[in-house]
């Protein structure tokens, strides 16, 4: 693949696309940060609703095996603090990546648990 063909045909469609499939730890997305004027521009953007989660494409089997890693590390936590008497916190799992097939399951279980409760008048909103 000779990029300067594809700016020669005016191929942007494909040269962008492959800009996206680039890995987040990259030069470019250093550079792109550290520009004065994307950084504006990145700070101007409004603030995602849901929580950040990895890209699927970029969690790998150690990704996986580093989150297991530190879920155990924050339970140890807990209970070191447990048995000298404290209150442990609510530690939060670290994010996995997100995937359609999450959201269709969290909607199946929450149709599930609508017509659960209407079963005794209840509404969706009661949930």
């Amino acid at each position: 693949m000779d990029l300067a063909e594809w700016y020669a045909d005016g191929r942007w469609t494909g040269l962008l696309d492959l800009i996206d499939m680039l890995p987040a730890a990259c030069r470019l997305n250093e550079a792109r940060v550290n520009d004065p004027e994307e950084a504006r521009y990145i700070a101007s953007l409004p603030t995602p609703e849901g929580e950040w989660s990895p890209r699927v494409s970029e969690f790998k089997l150690d990704h996986h095996m580093w989150r297991v890693m530190i879920s155990e590390l924050k339970q140890i936590k807990q209970n070191i603090v447990a048995s000298a008497g404290g209150k442990p916190s609510q530690e939060k799992p670290f994010p996995a990546p997100r995937t359609a097939i999450d959201a269709a399951l969290e909607a199946a279980e929450r149709e599930w648990a609508e017509n659960f409760v209407g079963q005794f008048g209840f509404g969706a909103e009661d949930i």
